[in-house]
């Protein structure tokens, strides 16, 4: 009985010990990046699953331009990796080719016959010009130098461009000069110069071609342009970073309700918000905030949405937002006078911008980070940090804090 007893007290005492040591095994890892299933862990520590198929691309695609015929869509990318056009073959939702250019910052944008493709060259202080054939095919043309490239400083930075209705100039962002240059691209060269307000973000054309809106990302203000002179016609505060825009015409039958003596509405995304403006436009092109739409999750929600891109649908009832910290894009009914928020549609990590196309789906940019390139620059941040922390232990303190302080003032004044 006794040896029972044993035998049974020791076969306990291993069951114990194998569940014990089962117990203290650490689950399996998981690593930042994708998981099975078209699901993303976040590094922290969220997932994100989004919607619908996912097509891959190049690092941080940021902005698109649609062709004429509807047929392909092209996506800057402009990430870690050396900046690339991507061509999308719409119906079949897939990446037909990509192509290499120099330097590329937001700026997109096709001419009004659909045969060639601008892009904003960013650091290159350039506008880079491309054919586009009928069957999808990008290749490189002229650059248009808006700076000698032997004076060209860090401060020559090209951001959005916009080609006039008819076709005739290109305006561009010229980032830290707080400018509009106007580019003749029949010669290639810079014609005129418009002041407008500091970082100027997206050029939008009015639909009569004689004038046009720039967002000026810090002074959160939407201004108004003549298009011949560049004379300011007008200036919006709005709410901080200002970033996309979208004209939307009142519609018969439509914007019914709240009523005003706008003939027009742009919507314009705020991105250190959780608001969308409306913005009024009247027959003789005043300006006047009809609407701050709020595209939180709650009423009460945080700031941390971050709305910074826009698209209409083609019958223009519906005004998707792109919410990027939110991992989202807004659904809006602005049908009538007064918008609704429908819902959200779940992105990737960090969605840049939406484009809505004709057989009524929706293309979702996600500019989402893969840790395996940024190891290196974590790790060099890491000992930036340990050396710095131990050489300025040497310095004196009072000059160290006065340093500090100043390279802080410094920086503020220059972005803000």
């Amino acid at each position: 009985m006794r040896s029972k007893l044993s035998t049974a007290w020791k076969a306990a005492c291993l069951t114990a010990a194998a569940a014990l040591m089962l117990s203290s095994q650490s689950a399996p890892r998981e690593s930042v990046g994708p998981l099975p299933g078209n699901a993303f862990l976040l590094n922290s520590g969220w997932r994100v699953k989004p919607a619908g198929q996912q097509v891959p691309l190049d690092t941080l695609p940021m902005s698109a331009a649609i062709s004429q015929d509807g047929k392909y869509m092209v996506v800057l990318n402009g990430g870690y990796n050396p900046p690339t056009l991507s061509v999308l073959d719409i119906p079949l939702g897939r990446e037909l080719r990509r192509t290499p250019v120099p330097d590329g910052w937001l700026g997109l944008t096709f001419s009004p016959d659909g045969k060639t493709l601008w892009v904003g060259g960013g650091s290159k202080a350039a506008i880079f010009e491309f054919s586009f054939s009928g069957n999808g095919e990008l290749k490189a043309g002229r650059t248009f130098e808006t700076v000698n490239a032997a004076n060209r400083t860090w401060a020559d930075f090209i951001g959005d461009v916009a080609v006039s209705p008819d076709g005739r100039l290109l305006y561009a962002a010229d980032i830290f000069h707080n400018q509009i240059l106007v580019v003749n691209p029949a010669s290639g060269r810079v014609i005129d110069k418009f002041k407008t307000g500091r970082r100027p973000y997206r050029i939008m054309f009015h639909p009569d071609g004689k004038s046009f809106f720039v967002t000026s990302w810090a002074d959160a203000t939407l201004y108004h342009h003549q298009t011949d002179n560049g004379f300011q016609l007008a200036a919006l505060r709005l709410g901080p970073h200002p970033t996309d825009m979208v004209w939307r015409e009142k519609l018969p039958g439509s914007d019914t309700g709240e009523e005003g003596d706008w003939s027009a509405r742009i919507f314009v995304s705020a991105a250190n918000t959780n608001s969308v403006y409306a913005v009024g436009v009247s027959e003789s092109k005043e300006l006047t905030t009809v609407e701050t739409i709020n595209v939180a999750t709650t009423p009460l929600h945080p700031l941390g949405m971050t709305p910074s891109a826009l698209s209409l649908s083609p019958d223009k009832k519906r005004l998707y937002v792109t919410c990027s910290d939110a991992n989202a894009v807004a659904v809006v009914d602005v049908e009538e006078a007064r918008s609704h928020v429908l819902g959200f549609i779940p992105a990737g990590w960090y969605p840049t911008a939406a484009k809505a196309v004709a057989d009524e789906r929706l293309f979702i940019l996600n500019g989402k980070v893969v840790w395996g390139y940024c190891a290196l620059m974590a790790v060099l941040a890491a000992l930036g940090g340990y050396l710095g922390a131990r050489y300025s232990k040497k310095i004196n303190q009072k000059v160290m804090r006065r340093l500090v302080a100043s390279i802080g003032f410094i920086t503020a004044a220059y972005f803000f």
